[in-house]
């Protein structure tokens, strides 16, 4: 349990400045480069409408901030994603943004990188180089309101990171942060924040250790019932995270000389109700044309982003063969035949040498030789063995159909299909499929009209489930 005693006494008398009646704050979190609604039942999130919800005209001054942890991982899809979400950040007008417990397993050269797209808005009061220098600048101070606020940051400590001496190192948050309240009293600071991705054990000890920050944003121990918690020092703390499905709303209200007599919370779920910033829509379209044009590079990162999820983004972006974990996110419940299981296994029944012969490839993995299909066996092993999309042909088109209509999509507003394998997808299976593989020499006693039987998928009614009678009817 937090306990939030700090001893510390209400705001300093003479401010520079005479407190506005209110002040808003829009703050987000653990975003874990989530720049698209989700896959749920709901599509909650996305970069959007987060910009929407901010974007909309207020007669009180903002700040937007961010408690960090915005990259998912340190893989090269997840900088890659990261740093177009930083974009976004940037163009949605955020104020700082800490650098979180998922920023702690990046290099110091690729958190610099993503600070230069940013703008300059990246902080962190407890993560250094190398060389004892501070990895960007350990807090910001912006005039707002006629008073200055002072925003600082932490991520937390003893986190198991990545080995790799490029990873900043981690110091324990108490001495940098008095080090900025230092400041923060040198340069008149009026507000002081705190923007915290560390535990609740962690969280305690900074506040009470380290006296004055009237707002604190803490990015853990979120669910979506998180209000105000009142502070000793008459400041308040809120919580924010969940991948990005909410935004968090506070509006607070103060007397001239800086004692907040109250509050307005709110999460915000982005849902399909809330508007989206267009200038957000045109970035995560760039994204999106780009991640097309790198899309056989990721396929080397483990696990492979393009089987984490069916997500909008994704299928968006899929073009020709998709990979198995596409087919089995919708189509489960199916009695799928003895015969489906010994084309699953293909791949494992090859010998070390047959796992690098093209003859032998041609039928134990999918697409092999066919553009986004099969090349190499020990990269796209999303693709290994005689899959759905073998028999069925590249799922792309059928997936970005289907997932367009659960989610309620515009396919209009979706980047065009590129499928450049020449093979359509079906739903039954046509002999000459067969045939490819089930030859005399391999298959001598294949038959197509018993054969095909063996391997029917019966569903039950399951979407995709068919009988030779639907599937003749589907195709017309």
């Amino acid at each position: 349990m937090l306990v939030l005693s700090t001893g510390c006494p209400s705001p300093r008398s003479g401010p520079s400045g005479q407190f506005p009646d209110h002040l808003l704050v829009f703050y987000s979190g653990d975003t874990l480069g989530e720049l698209f609604p989700c896959g749920c039942r709901i599509p909650m999130g996305g970069l959007s409408r987060r910009g929407g919800v901010i974007s909309q005209d207020s007669p009180y001054p903002m700040m937007v901030l961010d408690t960090g942890s915005f990259a998912r991982g340190n893989m090269g899809y997840d900088r890659f994603t990261a740093g177009w979400l930083i974009k976004a950040y940037r163009e949605i007008g955020y104020t700082a943004v800490n650098l979180g417990v998922q920023e702690t397993i990046q290099p110091v050269s690729q958190i610099r990188e993503w600070d230069d797209l940013s703008g300059g808005i990246l902080i962190s009061a407890n993560l250094i180089d190398e060389n004892g220098l501070p990895v960007t600048r350990t807090h910001l101070i912006r005039d707002l309101g006629g008073i200055r606020i002072g925003i600082t940051g932490v991520t937390a400590t003893g986190y198991e990171r990545a080995a790799s001496s490029e990873a900043p190192e981690l110091l324990v948050p108490i001495e940098p942060l008095q080090e900025v309240m230092n400041i923060f009293e040198e340069e008149d600071v009026d507000f002081a924040v705190l923007l915290a991705d560390v535990s609740g054990e962690e969280l305690q000890a900074i506040v009470q250790q380290v006296e004055g920050f009237r707002l604190i944003i803490h990015g853990e121990g979120f669910n979506v019932r998180s209000g105000v918690v009142d502070l000793d020092n008459g400041g308040r703390l809120v919580r924010i995270g969940d991948q990005g499905k909410y935004l968090g709303r506070l509006r607070l209200d103060f007397m001239e000389d800086g004692t907040i007599t109250g509050e307005e919370v709110e999460n915000i779920t982005l849902d399909s109700t809330v508007p989206t910033l267009a200038s957000i829509t045109q970035i995560l379209t760039d994204f999106k044309i780009e991640l097309r044009q790198r899309r056989e590079e990721f396929l080397t990162d483990p696990p492979n982003p393009f089987q984490r999820s069916q997500s909008a983004m994704l299928v968006d972006v899929l073009s020709g063969y998709t990979g198995h974990s596409f087919c089995t996110g919708c189509h489960v419940g199916y009695n799928l035949g003895d015969y489906y299981r010994v084309h699953q296994n293909a791949w494992a029944m090859l010998g070390e040498s047959d796992k690098t012969n093209p003859e032998c490839l041609e039928c134990h993995t999918t697409g092999y030789g066919v553009p986004t299909g099969m090349n190499d066996p020990y990269r796209d092993t999303h693709l290994r063995g005689v899959t759905c999309e073998a028999c069925h042909g590249p799922a792309a088109e059928h997936v970005r159909t289907m997932t367009a209509e659960q989610e309620g999509l515009d396919q209009s507003e979706m980047l065009p299909l590129n499928d450049q394998t020449g093979i359509p997808f079906t739903m039954e299976v046509p002999e000459q499929t067969c045939l490819r593989c089930h030859t005399e020499e391999w298959s001598p006693d294949f038959d197509y009209d018993t054969w095909i039987e063996r391997v029917r998928h019966v569903g039950m009614n399951r979407p995709g489930s068919f009988t030779p009678d639907e599937a003749e009817e589907a195709e017309e």
